[in-house]
């Protein structure tokens, strides 16, 4: 049995492997942004947006948990022999259900494009969407196989390859060929027909293919007192977008959606690493002695990388959209900040309600979602109503810090935590100073600009006009930095010093500060000695 610590140690070892992987992705991503968006545009986008709030109304059928239930489930098997049936069962199972829920769903594609996009003659783009994600939900379960296992180079390395094939696809179908939103969706159809293949034929490989129906009664007695709330969520969630079409414009989602493509990357490369990676361990060891300070301290090094991460795309988001996107979406930044903090509280949440999860309370999980999410929908009506497109990420905002302090309330009824209050609040408290300092601060003013947009950037541009990149989309590269150096110089600075927020980790991560201390000693003994 993995102690406390070792397995505090292993997991933030898997965490960074599974983060390298989605910051490669999204650094990329974020490339080819500027090309995505001249040719999407809003439309495209709000209709990519109407399109995710229909699949989401699918997944919270399936209480968002079908991978989270087989990794409790299979910690729960105490026969080892029945184990691997846990995974094969769920896999199975979430294929039947999906079919179940998408087969008639796509028979009415084109009265769901009515409704979603006001376009009947784009039920094509439903069609793909259901498809991919009947796929991309099988896929998820039986990827649990190698969570479970803790092979995350692995996994790791199936994630890059599916984000080549997605770029190269991405490339030749909408930039190359034109083809637009057809060219978005067949290329995420394409990538998950590929990824859920692998991740099958591993875990059939493994588990083998057996059904136990006591298993997946099990499953179902897990998850069907979530579907309540997760349809909640889902109406809190989706509210946004629904109430910014209806008392604004559709054009007003594609706004809302690229706003949202930023914050997302904490969730990426933050968040859903250590979901990964920490999801099934803390289950492995919360019955041992110095389990509950082992998940309260994995907890402060969550809350310390999400923050750092987060205030860093917070100081740099306006500068960020105005390189990379045409003008329509460059007022998303105020957006895109309070979904940065948006995001956050719902990592911390994944944390905080352990408890509710360790004791199977999905019932009160329901409940809980369900009240938050009433409340959630009166917000986003008086907020957009208010502020128009600005208040949908206020709303959210606002209850994700109320959903926290609730699942945390009952949470600790079952599993206390002995949290670091006081590291959290240096690290809380840094945070807003620095952001405040940092998005107040008129830095184009400054000497260190001046240098750098009139003496750095010119060298870099003339280093770059030297290099294989010249010639690469007729020199575009470098003539986009000689007309945007501003931005980008106010990014690297900006963003510099946002990122000297690291400093705090001698006091997030004590032997860190015992190494630091220790190496100044060993400067002084040796300017002492000489």
């Amino acid at each position: 049995m993995p102690q406390p610590v070792s397995t505090t140690r292993a997991t933030l070892h898997h965490a960074v492997v599974y983060s390298g992987a989605a910051i490669a992705s999204r650094l990329i991503g974020l490339l080819m942004l500027p090309l995505y968006a001249h040719v999407l545009r809003g439309h495209g986008y709000a209709v990519i947006g109407m399109l995710d709030v229909g699949l989401n109304f699918l997944i919270s059928l399936l209480a968002y948990g079908m991978q989270g239930a087989i990794i409790r489930l299979y910690h729960d098997e105490r026969d080892p022999a029945r184990k691997p049936a846990v995974v094969s069962t769920g896999v199975i199972l979430i294929a039947s259900v999906t079919a179940a829920l998408t087969v008639p769903l796509i028979l009415f594609a084109r009265p769901l494009a009515s409704l979603l996009v006001a376009d009947a003659d784009l039920s094509r783009l439903v069609i793909m969407a259901l498809v991919t994600f009947n796929l991309e939900l099988v896929g998820q379960a039986a990827g649990a196989w190698l969570l479970l296992k803790s092979r995350s180079r692995l996994m790791s390395l199936i994630s890059l390859l599916r984000l080549v094939l997605g770029l190269a696809l991405n490339i030749e179908l909408i930039l190359r060929r034109g083809m637009g939103l057809d060219g978005y969706f067949i290329s995420a159809l394409v990538v998950n027909v590929v990824n859920t293949a692998v991740f099958v034929a591993l875990a059939a490989h493994d588990c083998g293919r057996r059904y136990d129906r006591d298993i997946a009664r099990r499953i179902r007695d897990l998850l069907l007192p979530l579907v309540p709330g997760s349809l909640a969520s889902w109406v809190g969630r989706q509210a946004e977008r629904v109430l910014a079409r209806g008392l604004i414009s559709l054009e007003s989602v594609g706004i809302l959606e690229m706003a949202y493509r930023f914050p997302v990357l904490i969730a990426m490369v933050v968040t859903t690493p250590f979901m990964q990676s920490w999801d099934t361990r803390r289950f492995e060891i919360a019955d041992q002695p110095g389990a509950p300070q082992a998940i309260s301290r994995m907890f402060t090094y969550f809350t310390f990388i999400a923050v750092w991460v987060g205030l860093v795309m917070a100081v740099v988001i306006r500068p960020v959209l105005e390189l990379l996107t045409p003008p329509e979406f460059h007022l998303a930044y105020r957006i895109a900040r309070v979904e940065v903090l948006t995001t956050i509280l719902q990592g911390l949440q994944f944390h905080l309600a352990f408890g509710l999860y360790y004791a199977k309370n999905t019932a009160l999980i329901s409940k809980l979602r369900t009240g938050a999410a009433v409340i959630k929908v009166l917000l986003s009506w008086y907020f957009i109503s208010r502020w128009g497109i600005y208040g949908a990420a206020f709303s959210a905002a606002v209850m994700g810090a109320v959903g926290l302090a609730a699942d945390f309330h009952y949470s600790e009824k079952h599993y206390k935590l002995p949290l670091e209050w006081r590291t959290l609040g240096v690290i809380t408290a840094a945070a807003v100073a620095t952001f405040l300092w940092l998005v107040n601060w008129d830095i184009t003013t400054t000497a260190l600009f001046g240098w750098v947009d009139g003496s750095l950037m010119p060298r870099l541009q003339a280093a770059l006009a030297d290099s294989v990149l010249a010639d690469w989309r007729e020199g575009r590269l470098v003539h986009e930095l000689a007309d945007h150096s501003k931005p980008v110089t106010e990014i690297l600075l900006k963003g510099m010093f946002a990122a000297g927020f690291g400093t705090l980790l001698p006091i997030v991560h004590p032997p860190t500060r015992t190494k630091w201390l220790a190496a100044a000693q060993r400067r002084v003994s040796r300017r002492l000695s000489a």
